[in-house]
């Protein structure tokens, strides 16, 4: 099986990064957390659009298997590698070989190469042992440690670790260097997939300044602009990422499950505002993305009564859903009041999507 390695050289993180956001020296800064997740997403994306079956764990890397997409692409590996260069562009480093570390290692020498079954063995002897850090499934001071431990034992080369047995490496190093003893020995497990999802995003550009109450109406349009997109087709949503970008430089994020899935604003609104409150700085632009799915939003059944508008209401939200459905999600907008003791009129109020009630 040939897999293929993307490498968005902007987005992933060096191969040994210092901790808590920092650098040691000699070494690379990390790149901006949320933006190389976002990044990373759209790349991932743009594979999933020419037909590939993605696996994405870091950021700035993606993995695929190249054999189902060679006969919509030419009949060849050269025909896809050109398709990806095409949605993901040419800053991108791209590696195939028979497993992960190898397309890894080949992608990071920003070649473009290939290696075969029968050339495996040979690429891998003369690499450095630090190209398995990324690669264990372990956090970042577990995989350190090991290579650490390896090196001190002259074992430099994954050739080196190749030629330990397997009770050896055991022995040594447990779990961990059984791992590393497979990699170093061109063994790799099945590629693992995810299913491809759709896009739910919204965004909002922030007067300078903004805080308390302006910053809890932003998230309010945020909210109710991603209810209103044509995308969520009634859908509840599972949970949400609330991120933004930071005035000073860097930016924040966190996720929020919903517990069950939901679709009224009230509700998002609701989990969503205190988790404001830990923004470490002013803020730029404000982002909120769906991170699932659930069913469509059922029609609850209702008793009425006298004098009750529990059915006007109900009425009144299949209508919006009915014009919004014929033309646009812009179609229904309401006023909603941001800042009325600001000097700029433009930040008196703003429109919204109106509510399916």
């Amino acid at each position: 099986m040939e897999i293929a390695c993307v490498i968005g050289s902007r987005m992933a993180a060096p191969p040994r990064p210092g901790r808590s956001g920092g650098s040691r020296p000699g070494r690379e800064s990390l790149p901006d957390p949320v933006e190389a997740a976002e990044q990373t997403e759209a790349m991932v994306r743009a594979l999933e659009s020419i037909g590939a079956a993605v696996e994405s764990e870091r950021a700035g890397e993606a993995f695929f298997a190249v054999e189902g997409l060679r006969g919509i692409y030419g009949g060849d590996t050269e025909g896809v590698l050109s398709a990806v260069r095409e949605v993901v562009g040419v800053r991108a480093r791209v590696g195939v070989a028979p497993t992960r570390l190898a397309a890894y290692a080949l992608a990071r020498r920003n070649d473009d190469g290939h290696v075969s079954d029968a050339g495996l063995h040979a690429f891998l002897a003369p690499l450095r042992i630090s190209v398995l850090m990324p690669r264990l499934p372990v956090p970042e001071r577990e995989s350190e440690e090991l290579v650490t431990a390896l090196e001190r034992l002259g074992i430099r080369t994954l050739g080196g670790l190749a030629q330990l047995t397997p009770d050896q490496a055991a022995d040594r190093f447990g779990v961990l260097g059984l791992q590393a003893l497979k990699l170093a020995r061109g063994e790799d497990e099945p590629l693992r997939p995810r299913v491809p999802h759709e896009e739910l995003a919204e965004q909002i550009e922030l007067p300078e300044g903004t805080a308390g109450r302006q910053l809890e109406r932003a998230l309010e349009l945020l909210v109710d602009r991603l209810l209103a997109a044509p995308q969520r087709r009634g859908r509840t949503l599972l949970g949400l990422r609330l991120g933004a970008k930071l005035a000073g430089g860097g930016s924040w994020s966190v996720e929020q499950g919903l517990g069950r899935p939901s679709a009224a604003a009230g509700v998002l609104r609701g989990v969503l505002v205190t988790r404001l409150e830990s923004l470490p700085g002013p803020a730029e632009t404000l982002r909120l993305r769906a991170l699932g799915f659930g069913p469509p939003a059922a029609d609850q059944l209702e008793l009425s009564f006298r004098g009750s508008d529990s059915g006007r209401r109900h009425r009144l939200g299949q209508a919006v859903r009915e014009v919004r459905a014929a033309q646009g999600s812009e179609a229904l907008l309401k006023v909603l009041p941001v800042d009325a003791d600001s000097r700029v009129p433009e930040r008196w109020a703003m429109l919204t999507p109106f509510p399916e009630l």
